[in-house]
Formats: structure tokens, C-alpha cells, sequence
């Protein structure tokens, strides 16, 4: 599997990082149909042809994904996908 690794931080608040948390998880069941736990601060999550991780620790966000075989092709895309979703869900801070 093909992996992308993305780090950055933050400057959210307790609160707003567990809006950001739930919003999160959502948009990876409802709109990339993943199945998705939560642990701590940490979403697992499964979906046709991706697997990964985003670990939303109080000053910094891990995110590592590993694509299937079809997926590959479209890593760069996806790997834009993920920056700007970072960017919405965080806001402006940290890269």
C-alpha cells in the first residue's frame, strides 16, 4: 500500500478541537462511507481502498492514510484533498 503522511499543528481550543474531532469523523462515514472508531483523540478508519489514522493531540495533527491498489493513481489529488480538509477543520494555523 502506498502511504501519505501528513503533520501539522494547532492552536485550538479543548473545545473547538472536539467539534473538530466529531466533524471529522462524520465526513469520513457519511461522505467517504469509511467505517470509523474513535480512542482517545485518535480516529481509525476503513474505506473502500484507503485505511488510516488521524491523531488530534492538543497542539498537533497526525494524519497517515495507506491507499489501496486503484487509489494509488490519485495519491496527489487525495494528498490535496486531506491539506485543504486540514485547513477547514483546523483553520489557518500551523503547517
Amino acid at each position: 500500500m502506498s502511504a501519505i503522511c501528513l503533520s501539522r499543528s494547532h492552536e485550538l481550543s479543548e473545545t473547538r478541537r472536539q467539534q473538530a474531532f466529531e466533524e471529522l469523523s462524520l465526513h469520513l462515514s457519511e461522505t467517504l462511507g469509511a467505517a470509523v472508531t474513535c480512542q482517545a483523540w485518535t480516529l481509525e478508519f476503513e474505506g473502500k481502498g484507503f485505511v488510516g489514522t488521524v491523531t488530534l493531540g492538543e497542539a498537533h495533527v497526525e494524519c497517515e492514510i495507506r491507499l489501496g491498489l486503484m487509489m494509488r493513481p490519485l495519491r496527489g489529488v487525495i494528498t490535496r484533498e486531506i491539506e485543504a480538509g486540514l485547513a477547514r477543520y483546523l483553520g489557518d494555523t500551523g503547517r
